[in-house]
């Protein structure tokens, strides 16, 4: 239950993220800066299980789960690990190859179906999919991406729709981005962008801005029909430099 868009800047992006949740889980953390496997990240944290759904971090890469609902699998029975923790597991990635390289060899039949989505500086990105039987890898997917626990095909058209009729694909802006995510369009609903419903609700925007310079994270904690963004939590953006003498970035 999230809607993710995003639009491609010179040196840089804009990354846009509505968290949809029950409303039997608890408030998240604030987003703040961490250090993982050596690399500056940004993170809200999940206070029920430990993870997070979206980090940004030092070289500008930023990594986004969204749930798989549609293929969920069959075994109830069996003892999850988070799917948050697959986006800590990757936070540190320098760039989208890191991430598509190691996608197969995470234990994936721990977790529930996922969608992994991972977007670098250039603007590059990829899709790692776990439908829960076979991954798969797409490679420079589009905006937006949106899952929904009821009625999918259908919720996530209506979101796409919007996105198109709104011109939004052509557009980088960041005031539109922000209104399309705030929309109750067709109704305020589970249809909506800003999603309502009487067990879930949309629960917090993550707005994540990379130039050249830095990296900044803004965090509205509510419904962003209604909260306002918070104050950027930012980091020094690092640019990556091939060596050409182990034939690798660093």
């Amino acid at each position: 239950m999230c809607t993710m868009t995003w639009f491609v800047r010179d040196q840089g992006y804009e990354l846009f993220f509505n968290r949809d949740e029950r409303n039997s889980r608890h408030r998240a953390l604030l987003p703040a800066v961490t250090l993982l496997a050596g690399v500056q990240v940004v993170a809200p944290t999940d206070t029920d299980a430990g993870g997070t759904w979206i980090a940004a971090n030092q070289f500008g890469v930023t990594v986004c789960l969204l749930n798989h609902y549609q293929f969920e699998q069959i075994e109830s029975y069996k003892d999850w690990t988070s799917r948050g923790q697959i986006v800590r597991h990757f936070s540190s990635a320098a760039q989208v190859g890191d991430v598509a390289t190691h996608f197969s060899t995470l234990p994936l039949s721990d977790y529930r179906a996922f969608r992994l989505f991972v977007i670098e500086p250039s603007g590059a990105n990829c899709l790692c999919v776990w439908d829960g039987h076979a991954p798969r890898i797409e490679h420079n997917v589009s905006s937006p991406k949106s899952s929904s626990s009821v009625d999918a095909s259908h919720v996530k058209g209506l979101r796409r729709a919007l996105f198109r009729n709104l011109g939004l694909a052509e557009l980088d802006s960041t005031r539109a981005y922000l209104a399309y995510h705030a929309s109750h369009l067709p109704s305020r609903s589970k249809e909506s962008v800003c999603m309502h419903r009487e067990d879930a609700s949309t629960v917090s925007l993550t707005h994540v801005a990379v130039t050249a310079e830095q990296v900044q994270v803004r965090y509205a904690d509510g419904a962003p029909c209604k909260a306002l963004l918070g104050e950027p939590v930012g980091i020094a953006r690092q640019s990556l430099h091939y060596d050409p003498s182990i034939r690798a970035f660093s």
